[in-house]
Parts: C-alpha cells; structure tokens; sequence
C-alpha cells in the first residue's frame, strides 16, 4: 500500500470519462423519460446521471492506478462532485450543507467501490 503518491493521469482520466458518461447517460433517459411523458424528467436524468458518472469516473480511474485503486476511484468522483457543486452555485443555488456532504459522501462511496471492483 503506498500512501501519499497520486497517479493523476489516473484521476484526471477517469473525470473526463465520467464527465462524458455523466452527460451521455443523463441526456439517453432525459430523451427516454421525457417520451414517456414523466413529470421532472430534466431532473430525475439529472440525478441518475451524476451517480452514473461517479460509477464511471471511478471505475476508470481505478483501472488506470497501479496502486490504491480506492482512493483514485473515490478522488476521480469527487472531482466530478467539485465541479456539480461549483456550477451549481454559480447557477444561483444556495447548496445547503447537508447536500453537498451527501453528494461528496456518494461520490467516494460509488467511486471507490468501482475502482475497487475495476481493479480486480
């Protein structure tokens, strides 16, 4: 185990990738819920589509580390969290606390679990 070294080709990699998926994922059930005629479709895509990409940016950040796969994983998520926070203060939101805490929670959860089963 080797604490204190990045490999930030890793992480930054797999924040594009996720960024990508991200943004394919939500537009795919945007189009598919909206079809459906769902009430908050926008939303919902939205949602989905963030916990997507935190699957995606840790899954390939984790296979790209040759070492602390967890934490590559967790830390590609979380810069993709960094990012939905930024924006959406810069939108107007108000970002309440308890929200920004879940979704960083969310974030090193799914992504370090991802990388974790990328790296098997």
């Amino acid at each position: 185990m080797v604490l204190g070294s990045v490999r930030w080709s890793a992480v930054f990699f797999g924040i594009g990738v996720g960024v990508l998926g991200l943004a394919v994922f939500s537009l795919v059930l945007w189009f598919a819920l909206s079809m459906l005629e769902v009430d908050g479709a926008a939303g919902a895509a939205t949602t989905f589509g963030t916990l997507t990409g935190f699957l995606v940016a840790g899954w390939f950040a984790g296979r790209r580390a040759p070492f602390s796969h967890f934490f590559h994983g967790a830390t590609a998520a979380m810069g993709i969290a960094l990012a939905v926070v930024v924006t959406a203060v810069l939108g107007g939101s108000p970002a309440p606390t308890s929200q920004v805490l879940l979704l960083a929670a969310l974030a090193v959860l799914l992504g370090g679990v991802s990388a974790h089963f990328a790296a098997r």
